[in-house]
């Protein structure tokens, strides 16, 4: 019978290692892998709901929340480019759901608010997002959600330093 290969290790830090292997790992990254999908799952039926986008969604939320953000502030938030929150803003603001004004302390920045409309379309969709979001975190007391709100927040950050390494990489393979 031939020997099985075994394969090479996805990581190296001896944290993430159980054992010598890297097992544990990949069920984590296939984890959270499954429930991103999910969370973009349950986006998107919130979107289809109130009949706009996935991506729209997303930045009609964040605005929802801190009314009079600029195209930038939102592309940092939700981690896109600032032409693509553009762009959508642009869609949101000519179906009445977003507002866009200037700055009055800097008249070059565009700042999105809601509109009424908006915030009609905010109230039809809360008894949905309740229903659902209290299911997608029912496991989680006040620590362990704040103990996740860390995490994620970290999470996100190793995510934005992998995503420029892996670039990097990207450009020295085609230049090789």
């Amino acid at each position: 019978m031939p020997r099985k290969k075994s394969r090479p290790l996805t990581v190296s830090r001896p944290a993430l290692l159980a054992r010598g292997s890297d097992a544990e790992f990949r069920g984590l990254i296939h984890d959270l892998i499954a429930y991103g999908h999910k969370l973009d799952a349950c986006r998107d039926a919130f979107a289809a709901i109130a009949g706009i986008s996935g991506a729209q969604y997303e930045i009609l939320m964040l605005v929802s929340r801190a009314d009079g953000l600029s195209i930038g502030e939102v592309a940092a938030r939700l981690h896109r480019s600032g032409a693509f929150i553009t762009v959508e803003a642009n869609k949101l603001a000519e179906r009445g759901i977003l507002e866009k004004g200037s700055d009055e302390q800097d008249g070059r920045r565009v700042l999105l608010k809601t509109t009424a409309k908006a915030l009609e379309l905010l109230e039809r969709l809360a008894p949905w997002q309740r229903r659902i979001n209290d299911v997608l975190f029912e496991f989680l007391d006040a620590r362990r959600f704040r103990e996740l709100r860390a995490l994620a927040a970290e999470l996100v950050g190793c995510g934005d330093r992998a995503v420029a390494m892996l670039e990097l990489l990207l450009h020295e393979a085609e230049a090789a």
